[in-house]
């Protein structure tokens, strides 16, 4: 258990030293995901190669292994063949995600290297060798194996990638599969699955010191992909080194969130007669947001979710037959329920609410009375009931000095939110799939910025009117700012749905 601990705390502390190493090059190099597709959530350019420090943390303990002798790495490096396999493996998915996050690989790239990475693992001795159910029939899947294994691995693979769309989401349901997996096992007394895990979940740990939300590095490919081959890997281990007829099972559940996950995605796709491998915008967590969750709440409760499913595959360790067919009852009720409340295969479109019509005449009455506003105050006043019809989450006005450097934000500044939302801020528009921020200016003049953010509710993105009433409040913003000069500097003012504060 000593070599355990310390191989978790090693990996924890390579990860999360190297961590904001990988930031800083990455920044310096310009390797940023930037929100340039309208399927991203993130609103601004975040370093993507996270996986290159997990990859480090993961490998630091087991190298370090070699270089001190004790009964675990006497294990570790007695069967070379299982361990040259993989690490190899790793490596070369390592590099076909740094690749991928670098140059963009194609789809079939990607799935060629995978099976050929799977094919070379399971000549190795990963492989699939039995099927078995709950109440302990077993069958020999003979020339089946290599399919079934090259299956598992790249299915594995591809489903932490695709689950990868919020900060701190993948790599936490990673955390939690490897955490049932080291107990399985301890359970088995495998000595060398426990220090393969240990270091995998402190590797984690490490990491999610910058992952978790808001987020300062991404996983990027080489790291969800990183994490899906050594989680796939290892549960084959865990398979052939289990002592329950279900051990096959205990990995499945273990990351039945991302199987989940990839599986509705490949249904709904081909359904709307797509490619499965077309990527969009309605994964698991693409559907919590527009139930109106925020990014960090649709995190916690995927959390939960894949919190659930672990403890279900744990559960599968209990040797009753009848026990384990109760088990999976459960689960397989509670991944119904889960699909019915976030309506897993039918499309977003269909289940978001859509955004209240506004006329283009109330928006021409407002951007009047805005125009001949005798104060600030009585401007933001009237402009602020038009953002609501828009079903805006936040709004900020700040009217710069006159005179003062166009990059000085000095002045007057208003701010309007939706009560539920009281918490949001311009610096966490990362949560909200659309804002736009607005520069206020009159012949190369700048007289300030209005900042709008609107949620997944409003279906704001599809909407070819928003961005005209915006520019046209903006507009009438200007002309007011230039009839009226008489913002005293430094004063903020923010105003709630239902009710207005002053604050200094």
């Amino acid at each position: 258990m000593k070599t355990y601990i310390v191989a978790f705390c090693l990996a924890l502390v390579v990860a999360a030293l190297s961590t904001p190493i990988v930031v800083w090059v990455a920044h310096r190099k310009g390797w940023l995901d930037l929100p340039n597709e309208s399927r991203k959530v993130h609103s601004r350019a975040v370093p993507r190669l996270g996986g290159v420090a997990v990859v480090l943390a993961f490998f630091a303990p087991i190298l370090c292994l070699a270089l001190y002798e004790n009964r675990v790495s006497d294990l570790l490096y007695s069967d070379i063949r299982l361990i040259a396999g993989l690490f190899s493996g790793a490596l070369a998915i390592v590099t076909l995600g740094v690749y991928d996050d670098l140059r963009n690989a194609s789809v079939r790239t990607k799935l060629l290297v995978q099976c050929g990475v799977a094919s070379i693992l399971w000549l190795c001795g990963f492989r699939i060798e039995l099927l078995s159910s709950p109440v302990g029939d077993v069958i020999n899947l003979g020339v089946f194996s290599l399919p079934l294994t090259v299956l598992w691995i790249v299915g594995v693979i591809n489903a932490l990638n695709l689950i990868d769309g919020l900060d701190g989401l993948a790599s936490g349901v990673a955390l939690l599969a490897t955490s049932v997996l080291f107990g399985v096992a301890m359970v088995g007394n495998a000595i060398l699955l426990c220090l393969i895990t240990a270091a995998l979940a402190g590797a984690i740990v490490g990491f999610l010191f910058w992952n978790f939300n808001p987020a300062k590095i991404f996983l990027g490919d080489s790291g969800s992909m990183f994490l899906g081959f050594v989680l796939s890997a290892v549960s084959i281990w865990t398979q052939q080194k289990g002592a329950t007829a279900v051990a096959l099972l205990v990995p499945v559940l273990a990351l039945g969130l991302p199987i989940l996950d990839t599986s509705l995605s490949f249904i709904r796709r081909l359904r709307k007669g797509c490619s499965p491998f077309q990527a969009d915008k309605e994964h698991l967590h693409h559907r919590l947001l527009a139930l109106g969750f925020s990014h960090r709440g649709a995190v916690l409760v995927l959390y939960s979710v894949s919190i659930l499913f672990c403890l279900g595959a744990l559960a599968l360790l209990e040797t009753d037959a009848t026990h384990r067919a109760i088990v999976l009852s459960v689960m397989v009720a509670m991944a119904s329920l889960l699909v019915r409340w976030i309506g897993g295969l039918r499309r977003l479109d269909d289940i978001v609410v859509k955004p209240v019509p506004v006329h283009r005449d109330a928006v021409r009455n407002v951007v009047q009375s805005v125009r001949t506003a005798e104060t600030a105050e009585e401007a933001w006043i009237k402009i602020i009931p038009i953002f609501s019809q828009l079903n805006a989450e936040l709004v900020k006005l700040t009217w710069l000095d006159d005179g003062a450097d166009t990059a000085d934000l000095r002045g007057r500044i208003f701010l309007w939110r939706k009560e539920e939302h009281r918490d949001l801020s311009t610096d966490k528009m990362d949560i909200y799939p659309y804002a736009r921020s607005l520069c206020l200016e009159y012949n190369d003049r700048r007289l300030g910025e209005l900042v709008s953010v609107f949620g997944y509710d409003t279906n704001a993105n599809k909407d070819p009117t928003l961005p005209i009433y915006l520019e046209l409040l903006a507009e009438s913003l200007v002309e007011h700012r230039l009839n009226r000069v008489d913002i005293p500097p430094g004063e903020v003012v923010s105003l709630g749905e239902a009710r207005r504060t002053q604050a200094g």
